[in-house]
């Protein structure tokens, strides 16, 4: 499905007490025939929140878009750098997963 701006991508590599602590945000094709995008900027940094909804880049790719988070957590890693072009599908951003608040 790539009508979503991420993609959550379960791989079971960083599995602890059976849940998921990290994720990826990577590039997802902002309309039906897009390949790939330019990561133009990233709005975030190492260590910055974010919360679904929150914006995280400017792709470029016949226009001009703004890649969301789907998840909630903490910005731990970029794998690509300003001005990358990088295809669709491609973990650009890690993010450390908040934890499940014990009840």
């Amino acid at each position: 499905n790539h009508s979503c701006t991420t993609f959550l991508n379960y791989h079971g590599r960083f599995v602890r007490e059976e849940r998921l602590m990290e994720d990826y945000i990577i590039m997802c094709a902002m309309y039906p025939t897009m390949t790939s995008g330019k990561v133009d900027k990233f709005l975030v940094r190492k260590g910055d929140k974010v919360v679904p909804g929150t914006a995280v880049a400017e792709i470029i790719s016949e226009g001009y878009f703004t890649l969301l988070s789907e998840v909630e957590g903490v910005v731990t890693e970029f794998y690509v750098q300003e001005q990358e072009y990088v295809e669709v599908d491609t973990a650009i951003i890690e993010i450390k997963l908040k934890e499940p608040e014990e009840k």
